[in-house]
């Protein structure tokens, strides 16, 4: 086709006779002899200059480090937001190369991209804003801080004296409703669908309480199913010609283990107390006499001082992690944790999902609990637990395990040359006079920004006065309610007398008129009845 195009372009060969020489369609042909030989279409000239070219890619590139990815579109909305506050001329300019707007197409951001091969696209997760926020280096090191004066106070010399407690949702009904499985059919399927079993009562959703130490030890199960009524969960099961059997859901979660019905799902700060009752009795078997640390996140349903009261008879010394930052420092949030324990779940749950169909059963509370005891004992492993704590820079002790990218997350610029390890250092002397502080926001105690050892005197003594406040302020309320209450009554009653006196003068009146309008042999007649009944009630 080379060769060919000279004489095309002298006017020494049609056509006609180039495509049928050349053997190519039409359109590629004549693309070819426009485009002087070039077998692609020749794009446009870039707008932008290389320096705001360069520009816009660390633009891109630090929004992406700190958390504030920007899609194709994002981009090009920046891009036309940047020519509008370009000159007039420039702005015309682009108005002609992009089709009369000021804002880039799609066919521009392929080229650039093409232009800048380090530019990559990314499937991106998500963080909260508050939790992005407060993952600042000094609240990162201030956490190592408290962690190294805790070990060495109470002497926190082996993994199996670490423990981190959290818990999560389990919600089969949206795992049924929602995973998606592989199967195998036969080919020409247009719409494979699967059946889904009858859920039992409870067996929707629960919450499962965990609490796992460096050393991979799991403590006994602690489970809340819903219930209107707060007591231990079990099932009957009645088979056909044998009397009732009675199954407590605990008994499927091995030794130890805990379930207790509660509505609304979840924790609060009764079923604290229970759970540290629950935890008491398996640490008075587990090395009794050993100090140990309890990490948990900052909820204000861990603030109650009986439990917490339970925890110390227990040996337990319990230290909160600073606010909205549990997706960097909590082992069980890592993804060697409940990053495992979750998609060991969904498989357990869909595989007794699939079982219950073909069987023609419910899908019950027995195997919701069947679920959750083999996908901890699948995921929870003793590698996984000390590669989770690891993870975090809890076990060992360990500041650096904390990347850089992840303290960028959030921040106005990257984070990019931090010390922790010396920043730790320096900070050991003022966290240690903010270990057992009490800050109190809004009624509550505030753990943002720091670690708060929950288990100390001081902690605990405020926590009791704020229960002792919170009992008095609602004794006051339920006082001022009666009080309400019977204000409301008496003016009811008042009321009712005001009514009852006005019914009466109603009645006298329509009396009289009905005696004045009778004749007089019957008024005589009602005014005989009349003094004959006021006789008999004095009689």
């Amino acid at each position: 086709m080379s060769a060919l195009l000279p004489l095309v372009k002298s006017k020494a060969m049609t056509e006609v006779e180039f495509i049928r020489q050349a053997g190519v369609p039409r359109a590629v042909a004549r693309q070819f002899i426009k485009n002087d030989g070039a077998t692609m279409r020749k794009a446009p000239p870039p707008f932008l200059t290389t320096e705001e070219d360069e520009m816009l890619v660390r633009f891109i590139r630090s929004n992406a480090y700190i958390g504030r990815g920007m899609t194709r579109v994002d981009i090009r909305g920046v891009v036309g937001e940047y020519i509008d506050c370009l000159s007039a001329a420039r702005q015309e300019a682009a108005r002609a190369l992009f089709g009369g707007r000021t804002a880039p197409g799609r066919s521009w951001m392929d080229r650039f991209l093409g232009r800048w091969p380090e530019l990559q696209p990314y499937r991106a997760g998500t963080i909260e804003n508050g939790r992005a926020t407060h993952s600042r280096p000094d609240v990162i090191a201030s956490w190592f801080a408290a962690l190294t004066l805790l070990y060495r106070q109470l002497r926190i010399t082996h993994p199996r004296q670490g423990w981190n407690m959290d818990e999560t949702a389990v919600n089969a009904r949206d795992v049924m409703l929602h995973a998606r499985a592989s199967i195998i059919g036969g080919a020409g399927i247009s719409n494979p669908e699967m059946v889904l079993p009858k859920i039992g009562s409870g067996a929707s959703t629960c919450t499962s309480v965990f609490m796992v130490s460096a050393s991979g030890m799991v403590a006994p199960h602690f489970v809340v199913v819903e219930e209107s009524v707060s007591r231990h969960a079990f099932v009957r099961r009645q088979v056909e010609g044998q009397p009732a059997q009675v199954i407590p859901l605990a008994s499927r979660l091995g030794d130890g283990a805990t379930v207790r019905r509660r509505s609304p799902l979840g924790l609060d700060l009764h079923m604290f107390d229970v759970y540290c009752e629950h935890l008491a009795a398996f640490a008075h078997n587990f090395f009794p006499n050993e100090k140990k640390l309890l990490s948990i996140d900052g909820a204000k349903v861990h603030f109650s001082a009986r439990g917490l009261l339970t925890l110390v008879r227990a040996r337990f010394n319990v230290v909160v992690e600073p606010s909205a930052m549990s997706h960097l420092l909590q082992a069980l949030d890592s993804p060697a944790a409940f990053g495992r324990f979750q998609p060991s779940l969904r498989f357990a749950v869909r595989t007794r999902s699939n079982a219950c169909v073909r069987l023609g059963e419910a899908f019950g509370p027995v195997k919701l609990m069947d679920c959750i005891a083999e996908a901890s004992s699948a995921s929870l492993t003793v590698r996984a637990l000390s590669s989770a704590f690891q993870r975090v820079g809890m076990w060992p002790l360990n500041p650096r395990a904390i990347s850089m990218e992840a303290l960028s997350k959030g921040a106005q610029v990257p984070v990019v040359d931090v010390d922790l390890e010396a920043l730790v250092s320096r900070l050991i002397p003022i966290v240690s006079k903010e270990l057992k502080r009490v800050m109190v926001s809004n009624g509550t105690l505030s753990t943002a920004g720091r670690a708060t050892v929950l288990t100390s005197d001081e902690v605990i003594g405020a926590l009791l006065d704020m229960d002792a406040a919170k009992d008095k302020a609602k004794s006051e309320k339920e006082k001022a309610k009666n009080v309400r209450a019977e204000q409301a009554l008496t003016k009811k009653m008042d009321e009712a007398k005001k009514q009852q006196g006005a019914a009466d003068r109603a009645a006298v009146a329509a009396w009289k008129r009905v005696v004045s309008d009778a004749k007089p042999a019957t008024r005589a007649r009602l005014l005989r009845d009349k003094r004959a009944g006021g006789a008999e009630k004095r009689g």
